[in-house]
């Protein structure tokens, strides 16, 4: 099987000057103040640089350099690179938009393989999420087994899950979707065997095993732009908690008293800025005045815009660095804003553990809420939720934002 694909570049904003100081700022400490030494926040996402971010991805975007998988092996390879880590029983869907010989990678979701009195129902909402990216086609995968160790060598395959293979496909058709491959996997690391499922009407016998990521395409590229590849969907998790400094920070932010006054409208512009420039800095002074600045309504309709714009990359390195900086309740905000960003640019995973994260934190966020409507939206046979996946999330929030569209007037 042939399946091209492209994925679309970020369009990273480039290099501005930077602000002058705001009044309040870690650039312009109180008089007598001793700040604590800032430093450099971690690159994210994880692996990444912040001078080339991950890529977003739109199913439909005709923009970007030509990449070809080349065949299933291919894919399985790239999937821990679009979802940032290896999944294990699981059902993986990668969507692919645009002419048959011209295809994009899109959003891709993951969903933890479901009992068998929920197979349908799963795969008819994960296809719903899906198809608000307005894919042409897709792959779905799904992968058994856990990862090999040292201690623990990879195990015999398990049972392979058909019933889950089937619903998905139906499901694929109900939304529109041709199915290009339905396949089951051991793994996605090199040397896990796959192979497709024998279904009606598509018994191929393809099968193989998984190439080594710098043999295909898409995974060297993606090598090449910086980006990890975590063990585990709990290592991804580990990353939005952040280290143990970072936990100690959280227990003394959430000891301070608030700030009294609103920091002034040039916070946000500076951290993007500096976002932008790879010298982002977070400490306890910023993380408070942040703090302050997310509960104003209209400095988070302003921190949403810049989520829908072109400065989505560097948005989204700085409410992950916020989200491992701030205490419970108020990390729900820039975690909700985080699965935004990463809804937005086809990771449905990281999203998924953001909006988690968000009400965890906030049962009520109503952010948060929004988002994991689009993440879980709801599918009858022949209609599609308007706003699941991440073209029904950036309508739903455009509209939530003023019908001039997230860079219009207020």
């Amino acid at each position: 099987m042939t399946i091209p694909a492209q994925p679309d570049p970020a369009a990273p904003t480039g290099a501005q000057p930077a602000p002058p100081p705001i009044p309040g700022s870690r650039r312009d400490p109180a008089p007598g103040a001793v700040p604590p030494a800032p430093t450099l926040t971690p690159h994210w996402p994880p692996g990444g640089t912040p001078a080339d971010p991950w890529p977003r991805v739109t199913a439909g975007d005709p923009a970007g350099p030509r990449l070809r998988l080349a065949d299933t092996g291919d894919v399985l390879a790239a999937i821990p690179v679009l979802i940032g880590f290896h999944p294990e029983d699981s059902l993986v869907l990668v969507a692919i938009g645009g002419p048959e010989r011209g295809g994009r990678v899109g959003l891709t979701l993951r969903v933890d393989l479901p009992p068998p009195h929920r197979v349908r129902r799963v795969c008819a909402e994960a296809v719903s999420v899906l198809s608000g990216d307005g894919p042409a086609r897709a792959v779905a995968v799904v992968v058994r087994g856990a990862p090999a160790t040292a201690a623990t060598p990879r195990r015999a395959p398990r049972r392979t899950r058909r019933d889950v293979a089937v619903a998905a496909r139906r499901a694929l058709g109900w939304a529109g979707i041709a199915p290009l491959a339905v396949v089951w996997a051991a793994g996605t690391r090199e040397g896990d065997r796959w192979s497709c499922y024998p279904l009606p009407g598509r018994e191929c016998g393809c099968s193989g095993v998984v190439p080594a990521p710098a043999a295909t395409p898409f995974a060297a590229a993606a090598v090449l732009q910086g980006r990890a590849v975590l063990p585990d969907r709990a290592a991804v998790r580990t990353q939005l908690e952040g280290t143990a400094a970072d936990r100690e920070r959280r227990e003394r932010l959430a000891a301070a008293a608030p700030l009294r006054d609103r920091p002034g409208p040039g916070l946000l512009g500076v951290a993007l800025v500096e976002a932008a420039e790879g010298r982002l800095t977070i400490d306890d002074g910023s993380a408070q005045r942040f703090r302050a600045a997310l509960d104003d309504p209209a400095f988070r309709d302003e921190a949403l815009r810049r989520c829908l714009g072109p400065q989505a990359p560097h948005a989204e390195q700085l409410w992950a660095t916020l989200t491992r900086a701030l205490p419970a309740p108020w990390r729900a905000a820039p975690a909700a804003l985080l699965a935004v960003c990463a809804l937005l640019r086809g990771d449905g995973p990281l999203a998924t553990l953001a909006v988690q994260r968000a009400l965890d934190d906030c049962p009520g966020h109503t952010l948060a809420a929004v988002v994991d409507t689009s993440l879980r939206g709801a599918m009858t046979p022949g209609a599609v939720s308007p706003y699941a996946g991440p073209g029904g999330l950036r309508r739903l929030l455009t509209a939530m934002l003023g019908t001039d569209g997230p860079d219009g007037p207020r």
